[in-house]
């Protein structure tokens, strides 16, 4: 019984703790930078083919310092893309070997 009424006190503190912190619902909306994200083709191609140069040499990190916002957004994604296509590449040869007992 006491650990149960010790579990609500806290429960109920912790609750307390949370809501005492008021936040400006109106203030939120208006900092929200309502940008529209533009795909640089050419980011996103070359983040496709430095895939395997990002994965054993590092080499490709030097592209991030280009000053352009949407060319290193593209480019992460295509780094991503091209991660996602060796997992499927991988898996997909995988599964085409045999196994003999």
């Amino acid at each position: 019984m006491k650990k149960l009424v010790l579990f609500y006190f806290f429960g109920f503190i912790s609750v307390i703790a949370f809501a005492s912190f008021p936040v400006e619902g109106q203030q939120l909306i208006a900092d929200v930078d309502l940008e529209v994200f533009k795909l640089d083709t050419w980011g996103f191609i070359i983040g496709i083919l430095t895939t395997p140069l990002l994965l054993f040499f590092g080499l490709p990190l030097f592209l991030l310092f280009i000053n352009k916002k949407h060319f290193r957004k593209s480019l992460a994604l295509g780094w991503l893309a091209g991660l996602i296509l060796i997992i499927l590449i991988s898996v997909g040869a995988s599964s085409d070997i045999v196994f003999l007992y």
